[in-house]
């Protein structure tokens, strides 16, 4: 019924005349941090805003990351460019906990390029006005002046946050939308179509549970623990053991096994810690929605849903996220909805779709002709928009060059490139000097998501399924050749 009814009763009633024009709306981007796709809601347990933008859009089930953590995956949202590609290796260092902690042992990523445009660069151009709020973790320091990411392309910069300290997102997030909410009321009457970005820390707080918090506290909402919860990860590269040990440093202590009443409990535990979480930041999104109708613009007003990257969420035994192809880890949450479309409200598309598709598919959204758009890795999904059911590629191609997600430790294979297809999970794994290296030389996982939806079985071990891992290593050759060549970034 909700697919069938007109999108402008579910977020909002028409704009005034001086508001953006059908083929130019305005845009507001809705990113959270660290929310997977995949999330088992307990009977009883609902996220009304996520199903509210659901029903007036199209949700893309198969939308995936490219790459993680932080500012690598939210470097190819904003740019359509892989993090290889623009320089954005690993995580900026913020002022967070991680920051502090590791300080000068860790490979931080360089600030995101100025000469690169950005999403905020090419709207711009566009004549849109241009605004950022919240999380940025791109470049540090961050000004709290205004123009603080002009250089980015964005027009105005509002209380822009670190990388995600302990309870961050519970302490800014709530301030985050209060700025969203007062921006939208300031525009609603702009005469220029507007971008608008809200970044929210939320669920990302959970990087640091247990450590910072009491299990027993959590409302009890009924999460289980994960149907794939491994405890032996011997079959499986070796950087996942390596990341579930960096992750006890980090975010503390959790049982490897789940055969004890009391390890099932504790990952039950965290489950409803992470449950809490999206159910705080739905509340938030359901007030940025209310907002946006009160100030008269949903009506010509697309917004996208998304979030940076996944949580692994205690899936085969692990947690927040790293150099890994499981689904939980790659695979996050993107809706479009759009005013202008009814018909396809309600709809799911099931193709592939990646993060570096965002900045060429918005740029169409907001009727930029062809060639204004810079060379990108990205394909434009306004078609899947108009037909759920058509396709863009056969294929994703996976990165992962961060040094945190396990290179501290030598020898780690912890450099990936990989690809995930309609059917299969594939990924080989080196370290940084051997890249370019042997096939030979590499560790590789594979899965049959056809056969073993829960990633359970790497196809690949001791050199399994050798025709299929040969065909796929092909694969991923020829993606590298066309995403990661310097052309992708117009240089």
């Amino acid at each position: 019924m909700m697919a069938a009814a007109p999108a402008l009763p579910v977020l909002g009633s028409p704009a005034p005349a001086s508001a953006a024009s059908a083929d130019r709306p305005n845009i507001l981007v809705l990113m959270t941090d660290q929310e997977r796709a995949d999330v088992v809601l307990p009977s009883g347990f609902s996220l009304p805003a996520r199903a509210r933008l659901q029903a007036a859009g199209v949700r893309f089930a198969m939308h995936h990351t490219p790459t993680a953590p932080c500012s690598p995956a939210r470097s190819a949202f904003f740019t359509g460019l892989h993090a290889p590609v623009s320089g954005m290796r690993d995580n900026v260092r913020g002022n967070d906990l991680m920051g502090t902690v590791l300080g000068p042992l860790h490979a931080w990523s360089p600030d995101l390029d100025t000469g690169i445009p950005t999403l905020g660069t090419v709207l711009r151009q566009q004549g849109y006005r241009t605004a950022y709020i919240g999380k940025w973790h791109l470049s540090e320091p961050v000004g709290a002046e205004p123009t603080a990411l002009s250089a980015y392309g964005f027009d105005e910069a509002v209380d822009l946050l670190g990388g995600g300290s302990p309870n961050e997102g519970m302490r800014e997030d709530p301030g985050v939308v209060d700025h969203a909410i007062d921006w939208l009321r300031r525009h609603g009457d702009d005469p220029e179509p507007w971008l608008c970005v809200v970044s929210l820390v939320n669920p990302h707080d959970m990087m640091y549970c247990p450590r910072f918090y009491r299990l027993e506290d959590v409302p009890n909402y009924g999460a289980d623990v994960p149907p794939n919860f491994e405890s032996d990860l011997s079959t499986k590269p070796r950087v996942q053991s390596v990341w579930r040990a960096m992750n006890e440093a980090v975010g503390g202590l959790m049982p490897n096994e789940v055969s004890s009443e009391q390890g099932r409990r504790q990952w039950r535990q965290w489950g409803n810690w992470y449950l809490e979480l999206l159910r705080r930041t739905d509340e938030l999104l359901a007030r940025l929605l209310d907002g946006l109708d009160q100030c008269g613009r949903a009506g010509d007003t697309v917004v996208v849903q998304v979030a940076d990257h996944g949580e692994l969420g205690g899936a085969h035994g692990l947690r927040q996220k790293g150099a890994m192809i499981y689904r939980e880890n790659n695979r996050v949450p993107l809706v479009i909805s759009d005013p202008r479309n009814p018909a396809t409200h309600g709809k799911t598309v099931t193709a592939l779709t990646s993060h570096v598709d965002l900045v060429p598919t918005l740029a169409s959204i907001a009727g930029a002709g062809a060639g204004t758009v810079p060379p990108v890795a990205g394909r434009d999904l306004t078609p899947l928009l108009a037909n759920p059911d058509a396709t863009v590629r056969s294929a994703l191609l996976l990165t992962s060059d961060a040094k945190s997600s396990g290179g501290q430790v030598p020898g780690v294979n912890y450099f990936m490139r990989g690809a995930i297809t309609p059917r299969y999970s594939f990924g080989r794994y080196s370290t940084e000097r051997n890249l370019e290296g042997p096939r030979s030389d590499y560790e590789y996982e594979l899965y049959d998501r056809q056969e073993d939806p829960l990633e359970l079985h790497n196809l690949a071990h001791n050199d399994g399924a050798a025709a299929l891992v040969s065909q796929l290593n092909d694969l991923v050759d020829s993606l590298v050749a066309q995403e990661l060549s310097p052309d992708a970034a117009g240089r």
